[in-house]
């Protein structure tokens, strides 16, 4: 629609009003008049009216001289009928400077909103661009939602996905805190507020306690899903009904019960089932609502993977409260994979780019869980299990269960408000810590504790915050950031608390030498420089990754002498693998003798844990003096070995024997195994590889 601006199409709506309730023609005179307008805006506003007219198949105004102008009466009945044809020239005018992305959201909105064929050259015209440009949104399109069917025409373009599909993707830019797609559902002139108190009193009703975030979240999808209804747009396939009903309780009742109250009439079944599968899939921080079976299971698969984790990354994380957060976000995750529903979020984004090595061996670590779904994680969900992996310390993790935390709050310099959850809260609080050693952070807080602090005696002067905060409501500012920091967030953080706490900022050197002149009154000191240097450290680290530019690849470690075929037969057992495998590390001087039966006492203590993928195990044991340095043997056997310990069984066919050498030395190699073996056409392949050729070519073109 050609219009200059938002305020122009805003007006030409109300002069397609006045030509709807004309009973006859409208003069030209009469329209200025009325709106004190110009000839030049008049046919502006009147040619806008058409574009819209012509794009809903209707009429076009009908001008005859020296009369003016009229709305034939068939267009009058249907635009009195739907209003929504009228709003669209205030809610689609043209847009210009719109970047690529938001472009492309807005034609998926647009598409949806509409539910018809719309051209390429009224988007060109509407965003102010070229045709090439929209068919190369439309290419990019398909490749950001490709469960989504966009048909092509002479006619143009338009949405032919089914109904749970589309409902899907509004669900994802949700997650994503798009806010085109919050800007569109409050144009849908709905109750987001009534939707989520709805949300918030069937908490109750369904056990289950969400984040914030999932409470807006659904509250926005409950609106859309309200409007879809109303406009007889629903979901009728009931597929996973019987499922939900058989290992869940009150869920598919509280869901009826929620559309019930706001629709205010009886849905389809389908709408039912539908809102109860996102009801599950939503992040909460407590669900009561499963059967027993289904939490010993989530519980146990829990610990698995944490017990995985620590044995790829040597880290110590167990933790009784930990592995509760982790099982109740394993719900999420069981029932998104369950039923087939996409996770994304801009923090998942963030971590699998600042964090690629360690989601890669959280992708190893979830490998009880896709057993037991019997399907692969997406890396999202992965990303996302990792988040929760990122966030944990043993000696503050238990802070976060602290019952005074709002009087803890109180005393902080600096308030932490998140609304996504207990992993995204700890991560955060982490992040800014470690940062900001010498400012004391509230532990993370949800939006509805600020109240209660602003009225006690408070030192804060900031509040960083993932949640959308308004600072005019609140007496301190306000900076709102991601839950994985961003440069832009850490630069917005850092210039917030140069105005604030300055001194707690600031390279203080007389910190420094004050803690040296304590230190000195009770220990002989022998090298002051040095602990000048290390007190400057600890007290202002340098906020750097850790890099794996140095340390060997895969290609450094594992040399053609050191992939072997094994001819085994029913003599040849898991142990007697094993020992081949370490001998010649242990004869290259990579390991000693101790090595291997450290190996074997894991298994028999864990079971065969270190299966990377099907066929494949990784036989390990943690960096200590028998891991002289990083090295890597590869078996490939003729015959299926059976690995059995702790009453768990596993076929393998391919074991690579592995020494992380004093220092961790192997983890940049094993980031790149855990890259081939991820891909199943790899896997494939390396099991039939005949020559080492083969197989170098197949492990070393990484």
């Amino acid at each position: 629609m050609m219009t200059s601006n938002y305020a122009s199409s805003v007006k030409a709506k109300r002069l397609l009003n006045y030509l709807v309730k004309s009973p006859g023609f409208v003069s030209l005179k009469e329209i200025l008049e009325t709106f004190s307008i110009s000839r030049r805006t008049a046919f502006n506003w009147l040619k806008l009216i058409n574009q819209t007219l012509r794009q809903n198949n209707l009429d076009e105004i009908i001008n005859v001289p020296k009369y003016g102008y009229k709305i034939t009466n068939q267009t009058k009945k249907k635009l009195l009928a739907d209003t929504g044809i009228i709003e669209t020239l205030s809610r689609y005018s043209q847009i210009k400077s719109v970047n690529a992305a938001d472009r492309q959201i807005m034609i998926v909105l647009m598409l949806i909103g509409e539910n018809k064929y719309c051209s390429i050259n009224v988007l060109a015209r509407k965003f102010s661009c070229s045709r090439n440009t929209i068919i190369k949104d439309f290419k990019a399109l398909n490749e950001r939602f490709p469960q989504l069917k966009i048909a092509s025409s002479r006619f143009g373009h338009r949405i032919i996905s089914d109904e749970s599909t589309i409902r899907g993707v509004i669900y994802e830019l949700l997650l994503y805190q798009n806010k085109l797609v919050f800007k569109f559902i409050k144009h849908l002139d709905f109750s987001i507020t009534e939707a989520k108190t709805i949300i918030s009193t069937a908490q109750k009703q369904l056990e289950m306690t969400f984040s914030e975030n999932s409470i807006e979240q659904l509250a926005y999808l409950l609106t859309f899903t309200r409007w879809r209804i109303e406009h007889g747009l629903c979901i009728f396939s009931t597929a996973g009904l019987e499922w939900i009903k058989t290992n869940t309780s009150n869920v598919l009742f509280t869901c009826e019960k929620i559309l019930q109250s706001l629709i205010g009439k009886k849905v389809p079944r389908g709408e039912v089932v539908f809102l109860s599968k996102f009801v599950l899939c939503s992040q909460a921080t407590k669900v009561n609502c499963v059967k027993v079976d289904l939490y010993h299971n989530l519980d146990s698969i829990a610990q698995e993977i944490i017990f995985r984790y620590e044995q790829l990354t040597e880290q110590k994380i167990s933790d009784k409260l930990f592995t509760q957060v982790l099982c109740n976000h394993l719900y999420a995750t069981f029932f998104r994979v369950k039923f087939d529903l996409p996770f994304s979020s801009n923090e998942v984004d963030e971590i699998k780019r600042q964090y690629p090595e360690l989601v890669k061996f959280t992708a190893v670590a979830c490998a009880p869980l896709e057993q037991f779904l019997h399907k692969r994680l997406s890396s999202n969900e992965v990303a996302l299990i990792y988040l929760y992996f990122g966030s944990v310390s043993h000696k503050n993790y238990q802070d976060f269960s602290d019952m005074d935390k709002l009087q803890r709050a109180a005393l902080a310099d600096v308030l932490v408000v998140c609304s996504s959850g207990i992993g995204t809260s700890a991560m955060l609080y982490q992040e800014l810590s470690k940062m900001y050693p010498l400012i004391k952070f509230s532990l993370p807080l949800e939006i509805r504790d600020l109240p209660q602090i602003f009225k006690r005696s408070y030192q804060a002067k900031l509040i960083v915050s993932t949640a959308n905060l308004n600072d005019t409501v609140y007496p301190i500012p306000v900076v709102n950031v991601r839950a994985v920091l961003t440069k832009h967030d850490q630069s917005a953080i850092e210039k917030l608390l140069c105005q604030k706490i300055p001194r707690k900022i600031e390279h203080n050197e007389s910190a420094v030498n004050s803690l040296v002149s304590i230190i000195n009154e009770y220990a002989d000191v022998k090298d002051e420089n040095g602990l000048r240097t290390s007190l400057d450290r600890f007290i202002f680290p340098k906020n750097q990754k850790s890099v794996h530019y140095n340390l060997p690849t895969l290609s450094n470690l594992l040399s053609a002498n050191r992939i072997k075929f094994l001819h085994n037969n029913d003599d040849w057992n898991w142990q007697d693998v094993l020992h081949f495998g370490c001998e010649i590390l242990e004869q290259d001087g990579i390991i000693d003798e101790y090595y291997c039966e450290k190996i074997i006492h894991l298994i028999e203590q864990y079971g065969p844990y270190m299966l990377i993928a099907n066929n494949i195990f990784l036989a390990h044991a943690a960096p200590d003096t028998s891991s002289k340095k990083a090295g890597i043997v590869l078996i490939l056997l003729d015959h299926p070995l059976v690995i059995e310990a702790c009453q768990q069984k596993e076929i393998v066919t391919c074991m690579f024997v592995l020494s992380p050498g004093m220092k961790r030395e192997h983890e940049k190699a094993l980031e790149q195994l855990i890259d081939i073996v991820r891909d199943k056409e790899n896997v494939l392949r390396l099991l039939k590889a005949k020559s080492i050729r083969e197989v170098r070519q197949i492990l070393l073109c990484f």
